[in-house]
């Protein structure tokens, strides 16, 4: 068998848990022996980067995606309009397909590469699978702001997701982690005749790191895109407060890169806050270990956060916002959710896990249960079953 995933990026352009979530599949699939091809973006001006896996067959197409936000509003807005139609990319597409011939094609994201490609896959009579990740068929943005619900219902919206449904039509299934962000698209008239699967994201069996002695400093931490609608500016300001309201000696510990890099370093200005940048995911669990409890402060709409995953499968309890798909993550532990933006809620939640430690480690453990469902073996057997379906 052979399969073809597509996605705006991969490595080494690779950039959230998006990418995260493909390199897992891909991995998985070579396990089982399956021809792996990948069609990809690179930045317009970059060489095709060497690749040395030469268990997956690489395709980057160029692409004005990677330079998108340090363009005026009104170049992005013609740019978003002009990716929808690239018929260059689609003629691209085509011919790496009608060459690989794949017996399945399974897209992710594809912002970046043209909205035309389900028609071709459909033309070429390929089974097609497309993972939901964002609401990128909602608004070009892929973001949804807590308290801007209603932007997505405005005319422009409105027109961009008549044009999305056209295009898109109607692939023979959708995979998404989340039931919201399955109903969220069901609602707005998407996908009438695919077959609907919610199957929660991939991840491998953490590696096994030591957890350093016992220290009395309580360790916060936060691993994500520096950015203003992941929270981290918020968080930064709690954390200053929290520091006044409590005697004990905590920490917080900021993992992550984005364009908000700047504001943040400024921000940190005492001891209590270590700043360690972008890491990869092997380094992320190995400073996970030695956490208490990872902070998830976003403002926008997420769908199925890795890194809450991550921290579940290492036993570590999560302090979340109470908003799209974090809810159903974290159904076995409600109340370390927290109102968008609340900073008092924050607080309290904050405050009640420097008091509570010991349920705070049955909360791990409870959620480190849960987390074997998700493991990639279980996971891929789950992905065939539905790729092999008649």
């Amino acid at each position: 068998m052979k399969v073809c995933l597509i996605n705006n990026l991969y490595k080494p352009y690779n950039r959230g848990g998006t990418e995260v979530v493909v390199e897992l599949i891909i991995q998985g699939l070579i396990k089982q022996d399956i021809e792996v091809v990948v069609i990809s973006t690179r930045p317009f001006f970059v060489k095709t980067p060497l690749i040395t896996d030469f268990k997956v067959k690489n395709y980057y197409l160029p692409s004005w995606c990677y330079n998108l936000s340090k363009l005026p509003i009104f170049i992005r807005l013609f740019w978003h309009l002009f990716d929808l139609f690239d018929f260059n990319i689609y003629c691209k597409v085509k011919n790496i397909l009608k060459k690989e011939q794949p017996d399945v094609v399974i897209t992710h994201n594809l912002k970046g590469l043209s909205y035309l490609l389900p028609k071709i896959i459909k033309k070429l009579k390929i089974k097609h699978l497309h993972y939901l990740h964002d609401i990128q068929l909602i608004h070009p943005s892929g973001l949804m702001f807590y308290g801007q619900e209603q932007k997505n219902q405005k005319v422009l919206a409105k027109i961009y997701q008549a044009i999305c449904q056209k295009l898109f039509n109607s692939p023979d299934i959708i995979i998404s982690p989340s039931k919201w962000l399955l109903d969220y698209h069901k609602e707005q008239g998407f996908f009438l005749n695919s077959e609907k699967i919610v199957l929660a994201n991939p991840m491998l069996i953490p590696t096994n790191f030591v957890k350093s002695a016992k220290s009395n400093i309580f360790q916060f931490f936060y691993v994500g895109q520096i950015e203003e609608h992941k929270g981290i500016i918020f968080l930064l300001k709690i954390f200053n407060e929290l520091i006044k309201k409590t005697k004990q000696k905590i920490q917080l510990t900021v993992i992550g890169n984005g364009t908000k890099l700047a504001v943040v370093k400024k921000m940190i200005s005492n001891n209590c806050v270590s700043f360690l940048g972008r890491l990869d995911r092997k380094e992320v669990i190995k400073h996970l270990v030695q956490a208490d409890c990872l902070i998830v402060p976003s403002f926008c709409y997420e769908n199925s956060p890795t890194v809450i995953y991550e921290a579940f499968s290492l036993g570590l309890p999560v302090i979340a916002s109470r908003i799209g798909g974090i809810t159903e993550l974290m159904k076995n532990s409600p109340e370390m959710l927290f109102e968008p933006g609340n900073k008092k809620e924050l607080i309290d939640k904050m405050l009640w896990t420097l008091i509570n430690k010991k349920e705070l480690t049955r909360m791990g453990q409870q959620e480190l249960v849960v987390v074997k469902d998700f493991y990639l073996e279980k996971y891929l057997n789950k992905l065939l079953m539905l790729i092999n379906k008649s």
